[in-house]
């Protein structure tokens, strides 16, 4: 009834508060139980920014109900006080009324009574909690925008100024293609080709690299069109090679990943959007990488990715053996500034990795199993 809120019940009488504070105690989220006004104090003392109402008798040993209020009034004068007693004498009654009691329950108790006052009191406590969680919650969102939208202009720069020179460094180097071709040396043309593909993996991580920043941007727009989802694994695996080669083995549906691997193949079919979904692998496999090299030699690190499909769906499964992730951030790990890893990172890549497969009308969910990390994204198949 009053989860959320925490109790200080203050009785001397064994019995009164054996019933009574056994009833009350499975109605509050917390509920502190004291014998005299001394020891409710003290309690106070050591709980006042949890306690949120105080239910207390008056006529106590060591120190009466009302002198432990009077005490805890100057520590919190704004906490709801509730008196039980069997009295009615009006000097007690100003007193109360002077301390600033807000509920009175007389003795001996009837439930009903007891429920009402008490609901009376933190109802409007219950809805101060509400409001701040809710505010609370609008600045959180406030700041995330805010950190969005500062990111979003430095990184509309960034990739400008690179794109630039970028263009000017492809042109030229597809020029210096032609002039390769003609070259007679057959050892330094080979030479020259292997070199070929080793700037030309760079320029591609270049792109890669912008192709990110323009999502954090949000200065992208691309069309869905039909692809293969094996496809975009193939490519995202290249992209990744160089990184993967010296961290971990990796596994396609069972089978090594090289670089000689069968990349053409029309299967598991998809209406998506083929650029933003291999970035999606992108960020998975990288994640992956930059905790699997944290554990063991490489012969002991794995990532497995398998690809199934039903009548409706393609299912993908990214599976490490790293660890797992931690559980501090398991359960909120798509959102924004929420990094895996710890000495570095902006916690920016996976909650892009869940737009862009929302975009796509897929789910993406993450989870620990057998000593390592579970991405499983689902997309709708298309059958022709």
């Amino acid at each position: 009834m009053f989860k959320g809120i925490t109790a200080l019940y203050v009785e001397d009488e064994e019995a009164i508060r054996g019933a009574i504070g056994g009833l009350l105690k499975t109605l509050f989220k917390d509920f502190i139980v004291c014998e005299n006004g001394l020891e409710g104090l003290k309690a106070f003392q050591a709980n006042e920014n949890l306690i949120d109402v105080i239910i207390t008798d008056i006529n106590m040993p060591k120190l009466n109900g009302l002198d432990m209020l009077d005490k805890i009034k100057e520590i919190s004068p704004f906490v709801p006080m509730l008196i039980t007693t069997a009295h009615n004498d009006a000097n007690f009654l100003h007193r109360a009324i002077d301390i600033g009691v807000t509920g009175y329950i007389n003795k001996p108790i009837d439930v009903r009574k007891l429920l009402d006052v008490i609901k009376k009191n933190v109802l409007p406590i219950i809805e101060k909690k509400r409001l701040e969680e809710e505010i609370s919650q609008q600045r959180e969102k406030e700041l995330h925008n805010a950190k969005f939208l500062a990111i979003g202009q430095l990184t509309a720069g960034i990739t400008h100024e690179i794109n630039t020179p970028l263009t000017y460094i492809k042109a030229t180097f597809e020029m210096m293609q032609y002039d390769i071709d003609v070259i007679e040396d057959k050892e330094l043309k080979n030479r020259m080709n292997d070199d070929v593909k080793t700037i030309l993996d760079g320029i591609h991580r270049i792109e890669n690299i912008i192709s990110s920043m323009k999502e954090i941007a949000s200065q992208t727009k691309i069309d869905k069109e039909p692809a293969s989802i094996y496809k975009t694994i193939m490519v995202a695996l290249t992209m990744t090679y160089n990184k993967c080669k010296h961290i971990s083995n990796v596994y396609l549906n069972g089978k090594p990943y090289t670089t000689n691997s069968e990349h053409d193949s029309n299967q598991f079919m998809a209406n998506i959007q083929v650029q933003r979904i291999e970035q999606v692998w992108i960020v998975i496999i990288n994640n992956a990488m930059d905790e699997l090299i944290k554990k063991g030699d490489f012969s002991q690190r794995k990532l497995l990715i398998d690809i199934q499909s039903d009548d409706k769906n393609i299912t993908v499964r990214f599976k490490d053996n790293a660890g797992g992730i931690r559980e501090d951030i398991i359960n909120n790990i798509f959102d924004p500034f929420k990094s895996t890893k710890e000495s570095s990172g902006m916690g920016v890549g996976l909650n892009i990795a869940k737009k862009i497969v929302d975009e796509n009308n897929g789910t993406i969910k993450a989870y620990n199993e057998d000593g390592g990390a579970i991405f499983e994204i689902i997309l709708p198949i298309i059958t022709s």
